[in-house]
């Protein structure tokens, strides 16, 4: 069974299963879990428990099985962990092979064992959300449908947690809930300003959070203030105001920002990503807008924080459909410029707004 929420599994201790499956394509996330998983275990032992790692791409099916059944030396419970298990279910093809000594062992467990299978499993990718949205059951229908045996009676036999992929437009989201777990809370440019400077690593990402409870451990709700400490920029001269000094057109002041922002690091790969995401994202509201004018709307048809609508809606007045198209060709051009050539990154980057605004 398809869990949400490892802690559900571990609310009541007296009744923890003794077989787990995470899998996932977020690795950083399949890691917390693991390492969720694993403390938790230990705790509902009375002593230190017998721990063994294993490795699939490297022990045999009935070898994990014998160690599973065996009783620990020294504790009154022995924790398996099975790295890369979904190399035990590549050989499986049909249902018309009905051993599979791994399915047996799930459905009738040592009982001082808790075996933990730690894998991809790609072939389960996205089953999580297709089965709790409604409008995805086509898509949680096929993706049963296309999973071998043993492990589609695997999935219904044990608790199953599934570490989801946080794609880009969800990560501001993600920061959101990731700080609410501390009480606190977040402005939505300020996330923005973290995926900046981080990208689209989790772990990474973590590391930006992790430093600004540090840094400022007192405030509840944090806002661009306080990141723009961690990372050690201006307030004044950053990636976000040149974002809105290209969406006013105003190629002076951005230009301004550019030195100011080079003078000191090198930050044009993060200006390129950052004026071509701003772009990109004019395109699509550039559309949405044709359909709709509600900002919540808009904001789930575009990844846009309905926050900043009105300030993106603002923007669409400069960049018409055309000059969009032509801003996304002279970052392309400034971005091979900068990866091909000897030339000044901050010359480059100067004739690249002055290009994109004339």
């Amino acid at each position: 069974m398809i869990v949400d929420s490892l802690q559900e599994i571990f609310d009541n201790p007296t009744e923890l299963p003794n077989t787990l499956l995470l899998f996932g394509e977020e690795e950083f996330l399949k890691e917390e879990a693991y390492h969720f998983v694993l403390k938790h275990l230990e705790d509902s032992c009375n002593s230190k428990p017998d721990i063994d790692i294993v490795d699939a791409d490297q022990v045999k099916e009935h070898a994990i099985i014998d160690i599973a059944c065996s009783f620990p030396f020294i504790s009154d419970k022995r924790i398996v962990i099975v790295k890369n298990a979904d190399k035990l279910f590549t050989s499986k093809s049909s249902k018309s092979d009905k051993k599979s000594a791994i399915l047996s062992y799930v459905k009738n467990p040592q009982p001082s064992t808790y075996l933990v299978l730690l894998g991809n499993f790609q072939s389960l990718w996205g089953i999580t959300a297709a089965k709790k949205n409604s409008r995805q059951q086509e898509k949680a229908k096929k993706i049963l449908s296309t999973i071998k045996f043993p492990l589609d009676q695997l999935i219904d036999a044990i608790p199953c947690f599934e570490a989801k992929k946080v794609t880009e437009r969800e990560l501001s989201t993600w920061i959101s809930q990731r700080l609410k777990i501390e009480n606190k809370d977040i402005q939505p440019e300020a996330a923005e300003y973290i995926i900046a400077n981080a990208g689209q690593s989790l772990r990474d990402i973590v590391n930006e959070i992790d430093k600004l409870i540090l840094f400022a451990p007192s405030i509840h709700t944090y806002t661009i203030q306080e990141v723009l400490g961690v990372v050690g920029s201006s307030k004044v001269y950053n990636v976000f105001e040149l974002q809105k000094c290209v969406g006013k057109g105003d190629s002076a002041k951005a230009i301004e920002i550019i030195h100011f922002m080079m003078k000191d690091d090198k930050q044009e790969i993060l200006i390129i990503t950052m004026i071509t995401r701003y772009i990109v994202s004019l395109f699509k509201l550039y559309d949405s807008i044709k359909t709709t004018h509600n900002p919540y709307e808009l904001s789930k048809l575009t990844g846009i924080s309905s926050y900043f609508i009105p300030e993106y809606q603002s923007a669409l007045k400069i960049f018409t459909y055309t000059r969009l198209e032509n801003a996304l060709f002279l970052l392309r051009n400034a971005d091979l410029t900068l990866k091909s050539s000897s030339k000044p990154a901050v010359s480059v980057l100067q004739s690249l707004i002055i290009s994109m605004l004339a």
